[in-house]
């Protein structure tokens, strides 16, 4: 066999976003080693290269190419102590490398192009200037930009798509000759080498700096003025061409003093003459450069010069408004931007007042930001979740509701702080026969004409003590006037509003106000409900008759049936679809009818087509939706009801009887709100501020999910805008829209509360939210644009924290679907396309503290076999752990489903305009369907909140679950081993039928527990643990699976059953001075009893052992051979193959290593020996050997381990022979996909 040839493809790259740039339309995102182009408007990727080998982009300058036209953009890049030069062709959306990575001496803190692209201005962080010539760049640029213009005007073909993403990241090699040539100088001119400084400044402070920023007006060297922001808690102007100390030094320009801590940032705006810096002491100055006379524009390096020494500067603003460290800053126009660490966008006007700040990266650190130009109020964040968001800056300026004018049924409108001058009042006989109106006259309270108007004691006859009476005035009436009692909208136009006497007024925004019906029957109450096309509005009475009016297609409002139930009053209303309507009456009578119109004489009538009761409550509130069959049309459909008690009620469609209920899961307040959602999942929401999803599966309701919305304790509804879903919340006295998937504030309106009449209606043509609510009596309204607030995600978020862990539980037809655990307490789950798309399928936050192992449950149980789920196991802090179940199905096409005609929800009326919408966007893909269910939990610490009433030992509230494995041990069981911070081995079982837990036995291990994992023989279970003394010690647990199957049967938990055995520990081995990290084995196929053992530990060594299964489950385990393979602790391991071992370590290198045979002369020292001093060179004794044999840096800092999966077939052209293609995740402070192809050249 030839030697082995090791090829790493990178895939995809999620860690912090350090660098950010817009320039129009696009926006440059700096990523770790990699640069990237982003459409705004779409929200999608257009372009990707990696920039450098290992060093990390922390700044990027972008400016216009001096070529020919607009449509090209020229980056320079810096990062450490690299720095490159990139041209962006916007046509194309390609990259191209003009400069290759090149090095300074110095970490780089800021750089600068001087105008004629010959020389490069570096800012270290030593408080230098360098000056660095490099080839010069123009004339490349102008060549470039005739070329592909060339390409495009000879070569394009009209309607053809654009080039795939491969395609733009295809190496330099698949350009066109002519191009490559002309590159290629330059190319060559910066590669891994040192800059050639022609020049260089030190200003006299020689200390480190936090942050730099390079200012040239001019474009040259001659005039360039560096702020640089020191650590003596002052930013200090000076010019490599100021005035100089004896030593040669620069004196400072100006020092700027104010800030109580290390600045991280400075920015210059000259247009406006400001400079804005932030620091650690939280705080976001604002600082003013005055000159006597205007000195701008600056056309030439001398005037660049004396105005930096005419001016002063003076502290403008001082701005309080973060709760950590603030890192950068933005000068705009009107507004003045800051962000920091605490994950808050704080939007500040010009005098210094907060005018709006949000959380936008969940927590996580936001590391960059940046403004568009087009269009100018789009703000763009970067953040340590690794996410791209942008935001408009439109939505600062807050939206008020205005009350409407010239209302028909009161010529004065009520308010507190005047009277009513005239009021018709009708009056009433004793036999309640409304007769005609009599006319009052009702002076202002502030008038002195006397008003006939009975005393409060009047109105009361003699009667006993305590027991008042009304006077007989039979002919008269307390003095009201009607006013508005519910209000509803018809689309984004018509507003309707019912009052106290019954009459129905509508209002358009082109007409007054306008009396559409009357009905005895709705005076003194009545409840409003439009339908979901906004063709019927359904109207119920006290007297139980539930009257349907047709909305015209004008705006004329007539009745059209009437449905008469039970006698009493309606309570509730709800559209189930555009024809069917449900009734709730008393004694918690449900009713459902259909209106159906006649063939004959094309006339409409109510008919009831099924009646169900609702459980007895104090009060009687529902919110029901049809839930659609999910695999097939023959499925039937249920009806969920939600009730004031927070409970959630299963129907079908003809029993009467609840099949199923959820009690109180949204607490005492009640349910407000069901939405039916892709792959029927249902929403619901509450009163408990909690938006659940849940799923119906044989007759029964599985919970699934539960979010909490920050800020609001009141969810009244729940809708979708734009395939995103959100929830309408009242906080106090303000209406909230609230983004549940992006967790974060839309929009904020002061309305008065939810205890009053309001709706809401998207308006999806124009984009816009309409709302019209009730309050003092007066209807107001008020409309906002949506699409601004809900804007296209950039880049999709990941752990807002250090990933722990990660696991694949699917991967067909070139998707995979995997899970990722981290400090941030939450469980996420994403979707990846084999050409590198990822996206977000959901977040659980269940977890109390961090997730530090996540496990599949190996093996198959019953269950599985049927619908084909997954079972996981997540475990972490707080010594918590969870079980979960996976299921992953197609998602169904609902547009073409036959049986969506008969309901309503957004999804499927809408799903046309969202698939057009997906289909445009090159970058979506066909997102699965997941459903992740909690079926157990368990907690050490059981506590009580009473603990004076419990006297017993308390176990460690601070132990924490290191690693964990599971397996299937019956088709109803399965075990479960948590490795323990507490130096024990904890083994629980599930009972998958009952879904419950059964904690086993405890077994010591003398200390911290890293690791355990699984060791598969023939006969016997054997667990294998890893502790921090650098020991892997091996436990026979056959015994305890015996006595597990033995007391299978017994569901009682509360049966106390004997006391398992323990487990027998088989052997041990000191693999490693410390602690062992990483622990893999590989089975041997030919000798099922031969396995061989990977570790990896603290001390920068792996270290291979054979172990040898004897009869029943003896062990023998042998050393093989030793390698200080990284420089620092090895945190992953797996084996591609028996002859291939995969490493990781924090040193940020991935390396593949040749397990073979020791050949004649091969020396290889022991670590052990040399540590111990031992003059026996025992490298002869080791018959194996370890041989790096490929290597490959990732983007990803602090990695936490590695997970091997089957790649895909790759073309190698017949170039390599026995090719092993792997898939290698690595995660850490983000994380990174590489496809691996190891075989012979």
């Amino acid at each position: 066999m030839g030697p082995t040839d090791v090829t790493f493809t990178p895939r995809l790259l999620n860690t912090h976003v350090t660098a950010l740039s817009a320039k129009e339309n696009f926006v440059f995102v700096g990523e770790g080693q990699y640069c990237h182009a982003h459409d705004v408007a779409r929200g999608r990727q257009v372009a990707s290269t990696q920039v450098f080998r290992a060093a990390v982009v922390h700044g990027l300058r972008v400016q216009l190419s001096p070529g020919p036209g607009d449509f090209s953009w020229l980056l320079l890049v810096y990062g450490q102590k690299s720095l490159a030069v990139l041209l962006f062709h916007a046509a194309q959306e390609k990259f191209f490398v003009l400069m290759e990575e090149g090095c300074v001496e110095d970490w780089i803190v800021d750089a600068g192009l001087e105008k004629d692209l010959s020389h490069v201005v570096v800012a270290t962080s030593h408080n230098s200037l360098l000056r660095c010539e490099i080839s010069d760049l123009t004339e490349c640029c102008r060549n470039l930009s005739e070329q592909t213009s060339d390409r495009e005007s000879g070569c394009s073909v009209p309607g053809q798509s654009h080039m795939s993403l491969n395609e733009r990241q295809s190496p330099p090699g698949t350009q066109d000759s002519k191009t490559t040539r002309m590159l290629s100088v330059l190319h060559t001119s910066g590669r891994n080498g040192k800059l050639s400084v022609v020049a260089r400044a030190d200003c006299v402070e020689r200390c480190v700096l936090f942050c730099g920023h390079l200012v040239m007006m001019s474009g040259v060297w001659e005039s360039a003025v560096m702020m640089a922001g020191t650590m003596a808690l002052q930013v200090m102007l000076w010019g490599p061409w100021g005035a100089r100390n004896s030593g040669g030094n620069a004196l400072p320009l100006h020092c700027l003093l104010g800030h109580q801590g290390s600045i991280f940032s400075v920015t210059f705006c000259s247009s406006q003459g400001l400079i804005a810096t932030t620091s650690d002491d939280r705080s976001l100055r604002v600082w003013e450069v005055r000159h006597e006379a205007s000195t701008l524009p600056i056309t030439n390096p001398e005037e660049e010069r004396e105005y930096w020494r005419s001016a002063t500067i003076t502290e403008k603003l001082a701005c309080y408004g973060h709760r950590a460290r603030v890192w950068r800053s933005l000068i705009l126009p009107s507004w003045f931007v800051s962000v920091g660490e605490d994950s808050l966008v704080c939007v500040w006007e010009h005098s210094g007042a907060l005018a709006a700040s949000w959380r936008a990266h969940d927590g996580a650190s936001i590391w960059s930001v940046a403004a568009c130009e087009d269009p100018s109020d789009r703000l763009i964040t970067g953040g340590g979740d690794g996410s791209v968001k942008s935001w408009c800056l439109s939505t600062v300026t807050p939206v008020s509701a205005e009350s409407m004018s010239e209302l028909p049924w009161s010529d004065v409108p009520p308010s507190a702080d005047r009277g009513l001058e005239e009021c018709v009042l009708p009056s009433k006989d004793c036999s309640g026969v409304i007769s005609d109106p009599v006319s009052y006259d009702i002076t202002p309270s502030s008038s002195t004409v006397a008003c006939d108007i009975p005393e409060s004691h009047e109105l009361f006859e003699d009667s006993p003590p305590g027991i008042p009476a009304l006077k007989e005035e039979p002919s008269s009436v307390m003095i009201t006037i009607d006013f508005p009692r519910c209000i509803s909208l018809v689309g984004d136009s018509m507003i309707l509003v019912i009052t106290n006497n019954g009459k129905l007024y509508s209002h358009k925004p082109e007409t007054s106000w306008r009396l559409e019906y009357e009905d005895e029957r709705l005076k003194n109450y009545a409840i409003l409900e439009t339908s979901p096309d906004s063709r019927h509005v359904a109207v119920g009475s006290l007297s139980g008759t539930v009257v349907v009016l047709k909305v015209a297609e004008g705006r004329s409002v007539r009745a059209e049936v009437e449905a008469v139930g039970s006698s009493g009053k309606v309570f509730a209303l709800q559209w189930l679809a555009v024809d069917c309507i449900l009734v709730l009456g008393t004694a918690g009578l449900m009713t459902t009818w259909e209106i159906q119109t006649q063939d004959k004489d094309n006339t409409s009538a109510a008919v009831a087509v099924g009646t169900h009761h609702l459980p007895v409550t104090m009060h009687r509130w529902l919110c029901a939706v049809y839930v659609l069959p999910t695999t097939t049309p023959t499925e039937p459909k249920h009806l969920i009801c939600g009730d004031r008690a927070g409970s959630l009620h299963l129907y079908t469609l003809h029993e009467a009887k609840a099949q199923d209920s959820l009690r109180g899961v949204h607490g005492r307040n009640g349910v407000t709100s069901l939405l039916c959602g892709q792959g029927g999942v249902v929403y619901s929401s509450g009163r408990d501020g909690y938006v659940r999803s849940l799923r119906v599966c044989e007759g029964r309701l599985l919970p699934l999910t539960v979010t909490r919305v920050t800020g609001a304790n009141w969810i009244s509804k729940l809708i979708t805008v734009q395939g995103k879903l959100l929830a309408v919340c009242f906080h106090g006295v303000k209406l909230k829209l609230w983004n549940v998937e992006e967790e974060q504030t839309l929009l904020e309106v002061e309305c008065g509360g939810a205890h009053r009449s309001w709706d809401l209606h998207v308006c999806r043509a124009r984009g816009w939210l309409v709302c019209a609510f009730l309050k003092d009596g007066l209807p107001y309204t008020f409309s906002t644009s949506i699409t601004d607030k809900l804007l296209p995600l950039i880049r999709p978020p990941f752990n807002t924290q250090e990933t722990s862990a990660l696991r694949v539980f699917l991967q067909q037809r070139g998707e995979t679907v995997f899970v990722t655990g981290g400090e941030d307490t939450t469980l996420r789950l994403h979707a990846l396309q084999h050409k590198g798309q990822r996206q977000t399928l959901g977040v659980q936050r269940s977890h109390l503290s961090g997730v530090r192992a996540l496990c599949l449950v190996e093996g198959t149980n019953s269950t599985q076999s049927d619908d084909g789920s997954v079972w996981l196991v997540s475990a972490g802090g707080r010594a918590e752990f969870k079980v979960w179940q996976c299921s992953v199905k197609e998602c169904p096409d609902l547009a073409r489903n036959s049986t969506c005609d008969s309901c309503f929800c957004e999804l499927c009326a809408h799903s046309q305009g969202f698939k057009h919408s997906m289909e445009s966007d090159s970058s979506s893909f066909r997102l699965p369907n997941v459903t992740f269910r909690e079926v157990g939990s368990h907690m050490l610490r059981t506590g009580c909140h009473k603990t004076w009433k419990s006297q017993h030992l308390t176990l460690d509230p601070e132990t924490r679950y290191m690693g964990a494995t599971a397996f299937w041990v019956s088709s109803s069981q399965a075990l479960i081993a948590l490795a323990s911070s507490d130096g024990l081995l904890r083994v629980f079982f599930f009972l998958c039928e009952s879904e419950r837990l059964r904690e086993a036995c405890a077994a010591e291990c003398g200390s911290c527990v890293l690791a355990v994992a699984r060791l598969k023989v023939a006969a016997g279970t054997i667990l294998v643990t890893c502790s921090t003394r650098g020991q892997v010690t091996f436990w026979n647990y056959q015994a305890v699976v015996d006595w597990s199957q033995r007391h299978a049967a017994s569901e009682d938990l509360s049966y106390t059953l004997p006391q398992p055995p323990q487990p027998q520990k088989l052997t041990c081995v000191s693999a490693h001075q410390s602690g062992v990290n990483a622990l893999d084995f590989c089975h041997n196929t030919d000798d099922p009893s031969c396995i061989t053992m990977a570790t990896g530990g603290d001390d920068n060594k792996l270290s291979v052992w054979e172990i040898v299964v004897k009869e029943g489950v003896e062990l023998t385990v042998s050393h093989q051979c030793s390698v200080f393979g990284h420089a620092s602790q090895v945190s992953g391991l797996n084996w591609l193959s028996r002859n291939y071992l995969l490493s990781a370590s924090i040193d940020q290198r991935l390396i593949v290593w040749n397990l073979c045979c020791r050949k004649d002369g091969d020396h290889q020292i022991d670590p052990e020996m040399l540590c111990r001093g031992s003059r026996q060179d025992k490298a002869s004794e080791e018959p194996q050997v370890l041989t790096p044999v490929g290597s490959c840096f990732t983007g990803v800092p602090d990695v936490k381990g590695i997970t091997v999966t089957d790649g895909y077939n790759t073309k190698n052209g017949g170039l390599k022979t026995h090719v092993l293609d792997k898939r290698i995740f690595v995660y850490g402070m983000g994380f990174q996909i590489f496809d691996v192809s190891v075989g012979s050249s």
